[in-house]
């Protein structure tokens, strides 16, 4: 490898945050690297219809992308020589609970590998993969159409999207151990002890 090329592959191994629009097909060909920070804000789609979103630290999206060749490996409807992009995206966007109404920070940690395909006829063509093994349909890659100017903050905002639950819900609402609680202790007090009472009936005959 000349010292062009050796340069060349360094570069596209770099990270970089700025330029959002790639040759997907020359990323995942050279195992390069991308990655960078958003603001929740500027990822309108996402947005829509959420809360106030928080600035600063924690407003912020976190992505990255890992471009590799497919190697066939067993257990994967990967082919060999096939075109990769590992996304992995992580975020913190304010929802609104379903059941309790207040907001909260819903927390997302997306990992994705896209299939880059060269035309819209290739997104359903069959994968040649038996998926009746749950644990394999994990392992299906998502198709999407790769080009030489490929927006990967479009393929975050997707990612977020998917990620975010319709209908989001605290594990559990604040308060709500606190009125179980209380509401156990309350039937304790109303409720005497099934022992006790037999006690007191036989002090009485």
């Amino acid at each position: 490898m000349s010292n062009k090329e050796r340069a060349g592959a360094a570069a596209s191994r770099r990270s970089v945050s700025a330029d959002t629009v790639v040759d997907a097909f020359a990323l995942a060909r050279q195992g390069g690297v991308a990655q960078g920070t958003v603001p929740l804000v500027r990822l309108s789609r996402v947005v829509e219809g959420l809360p106030e979103q928080p600035a600063g630290e924690a407003g912020l999206v976190r992505w990255s992308v890992q471009g590799e060749t497919g190697k066939g490996v067993a257990r994967t409807a990967i082919a060999s020589g096939q075109p990769l992009l590992h996304l992995h995206v992580q975020a913190h966007p304010v929802v609104i609970c379903q059941r309790c109404n207040i907001p909260f920070a819903f927390a997302v940690d997306s990992r994705a590998v896209l299939q880059l395909v060269k035309s819209e006829d290739e997104l359903d063509d069959d994968l040649s993969f038996d998926t009746q093994d749950p644990e394999d349909a994990d392992l299906l890659p998502e198709k999407v159409v790769g080009s030489h100017r490929f927006d990967l903050l479009a393929q975050v905002e997707d990612e977020l999207i998917l990620s975010i639950p319709f209908v989001p819900k605290h594990p559990v609402c604040p308060g709500a151990q606190a009125e179980d609680g209380d509401a156990q202790h309350a039937l304790a007090t109303k409720r005497p002890s099934p022992f006790a009472v037999l006690e007191q009936l036989k002090r009485k005959d």
